[in-house]
């Protein structure tokens, strides 16, 4: 999807930077003033821009419904969007993860287990289940932070609600 004010023209910067007779202009637009570049610079401040388009029908419609309705988005229909869809991986148990790898081991030396794996009772490597526990969870957190990063992202691209 091409945003108006994302295109390649170089006018698109200026077009969605607004008139520069409306810095601190806070007055409600009136309908006779309501236009196309007013309406896509509203929507460029109000959220992630809008396909030229999307632009046009908000221009077509009243300001003050427009402006309504992104303030009090609740009659905005949204049930397109999929709620996040959680992973299961979190582990309380794991909860607070320690801050690094030495840290880790320092707890399974004075303690005899960290993030609830015992040290092995003799050998070398003794401390090797709680190292390997301590990356696994170091990159499957990694990994759902960035599924969260993801959905949120796509949900902010895609919802009809921009605030």
């Amino acid at each position: 999807m091409a945003l108006a004010c994302f295109t390649n023209f170089s006018h698109a910067a200026e077009r969605c930077a607004g008139d520069p007779a409306w810095a601190g202009d806070l007055t409600p637009i009136a309908a006779g003033d309501w236009n196309t570049a007013r309406a896509g610079h509203l929507i460029e401040r109000a959220g992630f821009g809008e396909t030229p388009e999307g632009i046009a029908r908000l221009a077509a419609r009243d300001p003050a419904a427009v402006v309504q309705e992104l303030v009090q988005p609740q009659s905005v229909d949204n049930s397109a969007l999929q709620p996040f869809d959680e992973s299961g991986v979190f582990d309380e148990g794991l909860d607070p993860f320690p801050p690094s790898r030495p840290a880790v081991t320092d707890i399974a030396k004075e303690k005899g287990e960290a993030l609830g794996v015992k040290v092995k009772p003799s050998g070398n490597r003794r401390l090797q289940p709680v190292v390997n526990r301590f990356f696994y969870w170091l990159r499957a957190s990694k990994l759902e932070t960035q599924r969260v990063g993801y959905w949120w992202a796509n949900r902010m691209l895609t919802t009809k609600r921009p605030l």
